[in-house]
């Protein structure tokens, strides 16, 4: 396991300890937590923005025709 450390002044340090206590989890935690949904945040902007390039040349289907299309039983 690897290991990260970060500076923070103590009034910082009192802040953030605070905000991790009062949601119950250890230092560790809350930040692998909150770096995680971060990188799941970019990414899912990534997805909408690569399909706003390519909507117009989808296409798309109503449920019942894709049905039918791929043989959906």
């Amino acid at each position: 396991m690897t290991d990260i450390s970060i500076h923070l002044t103590e009034s910082e340090y009192n802040l953030v300890r605070q905000h991790i206590e009062n949601k119950g989890l250890t230092n560790s935690q809350y930040i692998k937590a909150m770096l995680l949904e971060e990188i799941e945040d970019e990414y899912d902007v990534s997805i909408i923005n690569e399909y706003l390039e390519e909507k117009d040349s989808m296409e798309l289907l109503l449920f019942e025709d894709a049905i039918k299309k791929w043989d959906i039983k």
